[in-house]
């Protein structure tokens, strides 16, 4: 008897072991959960003047970023430090927005050759509902009937900002051989009002029409700043002053620190777009992209409203220990995020 009861007993545990294995097997495949990595250089020379610069080959490249750019802190009382990353987007291949729910510090001890855990240093994330954001739109005679849609999509876009940031201010800039503007507001009717009443008209004065969303963001207060532009064409309109370099300058170059980040839409058809351009001024974590009709543009406003509310404040908090520039503290953090 004590044998046949063991027997049953493997048994089942056996049965039980098989039954985890299938039920934790789909959980893998189906999760929408991924961890990325931000690789960041630390250094803190006078103990009070914290600076961090990133290592953008190792950082994931979801993590939408201005890599080039070299972050300074400040000291804060009694002991601390914190330095402030602006404007952080998680988006994927497939143009895929993530939220963050949580990150994890390491630092690279060299004492041990590895990385280990931090819980006393860490880094801090907040969504940020204070966003302006400029439309910048093609009116050009080109779209034909299809600029109705495009209206359409628009005044969509427009809604379903304030209901992701209600606290968000929206503008609009609308050209084709001449610019016009709605300045930056959280007046949703008025906002939808006016793009109903754009009409169309020859030429395409894009870079123009760019930089005058620039300059309302620039001219602006607030915690995030976006610009997302649409066209079907290439500049044929604008003063020779205004080129695709003058306006990657001055994305790069915020003389209010808050970069903006811009979104490029490039509907495939009768205008001819300039792909290259487009790409280059999809700037500051930005992304670029190319629908081949008018049912994939739709898509693409979509996603693109979904990556441009979705954004982050992240702050690293440390002491005021001092880090010579030349050895700077190598920081790992990985970021735990799901499909939005």
């Amino acid at each position: 008897m004590k044998i046949q009861h063991l027997f049953i007993a493997v048994l089942i545990l056996l049965f039980a072991g098989c039954n985890k294995d299938d039920n934790t097997e789909p959980q893998k495949t189906t999760s929408k959960t991924r961890d990325f990595e931000l690789y960041i250089d630390f250094w803190n020379p006078e103990g009070d003047n914290p600076q961090i610069s990133f290592d953008a080959e190792k950082s994931s490249p979801e993590i939408r970023i201005d890599f080039s750019q070299t972050f300074a802190g400040v000291a804060e009382a009694p002991n601390l430090t914190k330095v402030l990353i602006d404007n952080v987007r998680i988006i994927d291949k497939n143009y895929i927005n993530y939220t963050i729910d949580n990150i994890t510090a390491y630092e690279f001890r060299n004492d041990i050759n590895d990385w280990k855990v931090d819980v006393e240093f860490v880094m801090n994330y907040e969504p940020i509902g204070d966003l302006n954001v400029v439309l910048v739109l093609d009116a050009s005679a080109s779209l034909d009937d299809d600029f109705l849609k495009v209206k359409d999509f628009a005044s969509n876009f427009v809604t379903r900002i304030f209901e992701e940031n209600p606290s968000s201010k929206i503008g609009i800039v609308d050209f084709s051989d001449v610019i016009h503007s709605y300045p930056l507001s959280n007046n949703e009717n008025g906002l939808i009002g006016y793009i109903a009443e754009i009409e169309q008209g020859p030429f395409t004065t894009l870079y123009e029409a760019m930089n005058q969303g620039i300059d309302m963001l620039q001219n602006s207060q607030a915690d995030g700043k976006a610009i997302l532009t649409f066209t079907d064409g290439t500049d044929n309109n604008s003063d020779p002053s205004f080129t695709p370099e003058f306006l990657y300058n001055k994305l790069t170059d915020d003389p209010g620190n808050i970069l903006i980040n811009s979104f490029t839409i490039g509907l495939e058809g009768n205008g001819g777009i300039d792909k290259p351009v487009l790409e280059d001024l999809a700037a500051n974590g930005g992304v670029a992209r190319f629908p081949a009709n008018i049912s994939e543009l739709e898509q693409i406003f979509d996603k693109f409203l979904e990556s441009i509310s979705n954004v982050y404040n992240l702050t690293y908090i440390r002491n005021q220990q001092v880090i010579p520039d030349s050895i700077p503290a190598h920081l790992k953090f990985v970021i735990r995020a799901s499909q939005k």
